[in-house]
């Protein structure tokens, strides 16, 4: 009995030495790269709650169920609704990433700001900086959203192509640790990764794991023969999220994504068939213009972000091809 104790002791401490030098040798190799990615991408750390030095993330503070989650973006995300002013109105809700949240605009900038104004209906904008179509999931999944929404009659997805990348990964960079939710998609179900493990949470928030998933996703993502399964995986995304909203708001809801593409979206045209087979309304932004929406005049050059005139060229376009009234 005392050997084998012996021997356990000796075999714990020798992996908590080995778990320690991996620690090590990790946080060196993420210091020596976070120094220069953070001083090339400075407006990162003013978005995300992200310390630069910061090794490992504080875990006590992600949420592990949905309702918390969708408290806690509230923290950096989630526009006050626009339009309010014509509360007799049905809302429309928007969903979607920086683009559609309005990232570097003042809130009479935005895409919802004009969008309520021209359709003089409440705009409820849920987009999340570094969104993705599990963050549209988790949200409606959300008792919040109902008690902040009590209607709607048409839902909004401003999508571009990373959201494909950003929807298999847990973090939003290699280098960050704000942490993304994420699902696994299993008998064609998503399965929320609730982040309860600590052994699990070490492991997958060292530089090396983070380094070798994103490469591993970025070559999933560009590799033609996957294109079938990433172009299923995202429509699960949209067809439950629907399923949802139409469970909670009892009626079939008009919902729209809208292909916001100022370079192209490598999978479009399949996703585009996908959603339309299954009843969704799809639309380029440049099915509606032939201006280039990648000149300075219509975006950003140092982030690609849309600037105001964009919105200002393309709401009213919308509005109208759509029909929306």
């Amino acid at each position: 009995m005392k050997k084998f104790l012996k021997l356990f002791f000796i075999i714990i401490c020798n992996l908590a030495v080995f778990a320690f030098l991996i620690f090590i040798i990790d946080m060196r190799i993420y210091k020596r790269y976070a120094s220069s990615y953070y001083s090339d991408n400075s407006a990162v750390s003013l978005i995300y709650p992200v310390s630069k030095f910061k090794y490992m993330p504080d875990f006590s503070g992600i949420m592990t169920d949905t309702e918390n989650f969708f408290n806690g973006q509230d923290m950096y995300s989630g526009r006050k609704p626009d339009g309010l002013e014509y509360k007799d109105k049905t809302p429309v809700i928007v969903f979607g990433c920086s683009y559609a949240y309005g990232q570097y605009l003042y809130s009479n900038q935005t895409f919802s700001y004009k969008l309520s104004h021209i359709l003089k209906r409440p705009v409820y904008n849920r987009a999340v900086i570094a969104g993705n179509f599990a963050q549209m999931y988790l949200q409606s999944l959300s008792a919040s959203l109902y008690k902040t929404i009590h209607d709607t009659d048409t839902v909004i997805y401003v999508m571009m192509n990373d959201h494909y990348r950003r929807s298999m990964h847990r973090y939003f960079s290699v280098l960050d640790l704000c942490v993304m939710p994420h699902y696994s998609i299993k008998n064609n179900k998503l399965i929320y990764e609730n982040y309860k493990n600590p052994i699990e949470n070490f492991f997958k928030s060292l530089y090396i794991v983070k380094y070798l998933n994103h490469a591993y996703v970025d070559y999933y993502i560009n590799n033609p023969k996957n294109a079938e399964r990433v172009t299923d995986n995202t429509l699960l995304f949209f067809t439950e999220t629907r399923k949802e909203l139409e469970k909670n708001y009892g009626k079939k809801l008009n919902f729209i994504v809208i292909f916001f593409e100022d370079w192209d979206i490598q999978y479009g045209s399949i996703l585009r068939q996908k959603l339309e087979d299954n009843g969704f309304k799809v639309i380029s932004t440049k099915e509606l213009t032939n201006e280039d929406l990648q000149t300075e005049k219509y975006r950003n050059f140092d982030n690609q972000h849309p600037r105001e005139a964009a919105w200002d060229l393309l709401t009213p376009l919308l509005v109208k091809k759509l029909e929306l009234k």
